[in-house]
């Protein structure tokens, strides 16, 4: 499924309010985090996003919602708990010192309420009663660090992940309205920023382009964001591009303690609301107030919203921060932009979990720049409630390529040709009748070729079996010439006769047949946990699959009947961590319906193990920490898992107690710098006898500097 397709069943999916009648919470979920990263992926890196902010809003909120209900579904890859913009190629790696996080974000006044009261409860606990808030425009352009040593600009990091970002110091020192050199400051100076690029820049810029024929450039961030990582410092002077600060991220003295420092009494440029806009007005009313938005409209850069920060930096210390975003702040976000257009007709698409829903297709307009012709209908509860008919014309919110949220009917414009939109009878993709089940509509059939699809790319996925080369298009081709009819099927594609089938359709050439052959062989060792949380079960995660093996290995089970037997037992199940009657109730469900058992015997016929036996290991008394930095040719996830499983600690960044640093290609230097210096690994001998591939590395105050075929060699 495509990342459009995919965002858009999301989103029809994200105004559910009962999450408990959406069924495969689990791959869900796993969905939703992934197409949330391939979102961040496009907006941090390619500066060509496909949906709003307000669309990535939606489907944050969404997964909130999710992990609220459903924690113990809740994955360390998830952007909630670390910022997963992704870092681009070209520029040097730079850590920060100060995690550069997201603000939360808010769309109305209740949030701004909750927020305030959340603030209150905390600050209440440390019997703080008196607080104020600061109020600034929140910047669209592209967040900075900037790196201040005895006065002098030394550095400029992109926001990256978070942790990690691109040096662009080169290019930010072309930015003439940025001070170079500033006195009376700390001698260690971090302070966040937001480069940005003035609409009047923008538009000449724009004009410029189009003469040349070259693409434009959607807005001023994307400009901005395509202007500063040119490599090319001399065309980023020809830019015009501006910097605004307004955070102190950390000051240090001479000694490198820690200092109070107050960013208005510098040089540096920043911005600020006309008093008679701000004093004597609350939050709620600042936010709601269109003199405020029409004053930024009236700025010659972009804004898209108001930051609202508790104002004492003390109190923001105690506050402290989630792994997303700081607990002191939240942007309230200007209501997104919408146009009017028409309902042509109406088509209905087939879930993962068999739902159907219902899709219109647009009258094509033009939003943002962007051209807009279908939108989700969502399901026929909301149909009923906006009283949305064919060829009504609908206010839609602003979006970009991706389907928009129908705000509402222009009820004003009906002509007495609009026709009510009918659920269907019959399965549009297997044409088996249609069962009615509270706001949703199902196809029942678990044969039903658009179901099986969506099972078997979860099968195949990442973080299931973890089966590489099979993607969309190779699903379609299987179900659609009736090869595979569930995931069991994947291991009919070790059969020799089939593979020689396969070279008669299109895309299916030898290289790709013997890899693809090659993966499936090779999952069948995968540890039980994946192939639970494989099987795609209700409300059954990663890491709830993880915990699920763990009770089969302390309940000894060495079969599928063992592991039937326990799963399906509701007092051994809810003694799990972060299990709910819930997820018990689905697990029993799950392993007793005979045709769930028909495929468990299928997997088990042509080799997987339900075994948690094998997987059992004699807990390791506690041994070296490490850390990793640099690029490998293959994930360093995997050295990591690999390593923790022998019972070494592994380190985020190294600290005092990190005893070894694995190096690879393009190492971060402030890794490097930080493991300078550190307590030399006394247990080395042990270390290299238990790591082999390690004795031909050079090791060097605690650091390990790996080579890449060493490593390679002993983990693989």
């Amino acid at each position: 499924m495509s990342l459009s397709a995919q965002t858009q069943m999301l989103q029809e999916l994200a105004s559910t309010t009962d999450l408990t009648t959406l069924s495969d919470i689990a791959t869900l979920y796993q969905s939703l985090v992934d197409t949330l990263t391939e979102h961040n992926h496009l907006y941090y890196v390619q500066n060509s996003p496909i949906i709003s902010d307000t669309q990535y809003d939606e489907l944050f909120d969404f997964l909130l919602r999710i992990e609220a209900e459903f924690p113990h579904l809740i994955s360390n890859n998830s952007p909630t708990q670390s910022l997963v913009g992704q870092i681009a190629e070209g520029f040097s790696k730079a850590d920060h010192k100060v995690p550069l996080l997201s603000l939360e974000n808010s769309y109305n006044p209740a949030d701004l309420a909750n927020f305030d009261e959340r603030i209150k409860k905390l600050l209440a606990k440390q019997e703080i009663v008196e607080y104020q808030y600061t109020i600034e425009p929140k910047y669209d352009g592209i967040s900075v660090e900037l790196i201040y040593q005895e006065g002098e600009f030394v550095q400029a990091i992109t926001r990256g992940d978070g942790y990690t970002g691109e040096d662009i110091t080169t290019n930010v020192k072309t930015i003439k309205n940025l001070p170079k050199k500033l006195y009376d400051v700390p001698a260690l100076l971090s302070i966040r920023g937001e480069i940005m690029m003035s609409k009047s820049v923008w538009k000449s810029l724009n004009l410029q382009r189009e003469q040349q024929g070259k693409e434009l450039f959607a807005n001023t961030r994307n400009a901005t964001a395509g202007s500063i990582k040119l490599l090319d410092s001399g065309e980023v002077a020809k830019r015009n591009l501006f910097c605004f600060v307004y955070d102190v991220l950390y000051a240090e003295n001479a000694e490198g303690e820690s200092v109070g420092y107050d960013i208005g009494s510098s040089a540096l440029p920043m911005m600020s609301f006309p008093a008679s806009l701000t004093q004597g007005y609350t939050i709620e009313e600042i936010c709601l107030n269109p003199a405020i938005k029409a004053f930024l409209d009236s700025q010659d850069f972009d804004f898209d919203g108001l930051v609202i920060k508790v104002a004492d930096t003390g109190y923001r210390q105690l506050l402290g921060s989630t792994m997303h975003h700081p607990r002191w702040g939240i942007a309230y976000k200007f209501p997104a932009e919408q146009m009017s257009t028409q309902i042509l007709s109406v088509d209905f698409q087939v879930g993962r979990s068999g739902i159907i829903t219902p899709v219109a297709n647009l009258r094509p307009v033009k939003v943002s720049g962007v051209e807009i012709s279908r939108a989700s209908l969502h399901n026929f509860d909301f149909i009923r409630h906006k009283d949305i008919r064919q060829l009504d014309v609908v206010w839609i919110q602003r979006s970009g390529e991706v389907i928009p949220h129908i705000m509402g009917v222009i009820k004003e414009r009906r002509t007495g040709e609009e026709q009510l939109i009918q659920a269907p009878l019959f399965c549009p993709s297997c044409n088996d009748p249609v069962i009615n089940s509270g706001m949703h509509y199902y196809c029942t059939n678990p044969n039903c070729p658009a179901q099986v699809k969506e099972k078997i790319l979860h099968f195949v996925s990442k973080n299931a079996m973890n089966i590489q080369g099979i993607g969309e298009g190779v699903v379609d081709v299987l179900v659609d010439k009736g090869i595979m009819h569930n995931v069991a099927d994947m291991y009919k594609l070790e059969d020799a006769a089939l593979r020689i089938m396969l070279r008669k359709f299109p895309g299916f050439g030898d290289r790709k047949i013997y890899e693809i052959t090659k993966q499936v062989k090779a999952s069948k060792k995968q540890p039980l946990w994946r192939i639970i949380n494989a099987l795609g079960i209700p409300h059954v995660g990663e890491k709830t699959s993880q915990d699920i093996c763990k009770l089969l290995a302390k309940e000894q089970a060495d079969s599928l009947d063992k592991m039937q037997a326990i799963l399906t037992d509701s007092e051994k199940v809810i003694m799990l961590p972060w299990i709910g009657e819930k997820t018990v109730f689905t697990l029993q469900n799950f392993f007793s319906a005979s045709h769930t058992l028909e495929l468990l015997r299928q997997l088990e016929r042509v080799g997987i193990r339900f075994s948690a036996v094998r997987e059992v290991k004699e807990k390791k008394e506690k041994r070296a920490t490490f850390a990793i930095t640099g690029t490998f040719p293959f994930s360093r996830d995997k050295i990591k898992e690999l390593m923790v499983q022998q019972g070494y600690g592994f380190h985020g960044k190294p600290t005092e107690r990190t005893d070894f640093l694995l190096v690879g290609e393009k190492a971060g230097a402030k890794k490097l710098q930080q493991a300078e210096g550190l307590t030399m690994y006394e247990g080395r001998e042990t270390l290299l006898r238990e790591f082999p591939f390690l004795k031909s590395l050079e090791v060097n105050a605690p650091k390990v500097v790996a080579s890449v075929r060493n490593v390679q060699e002993r983990l693989f």
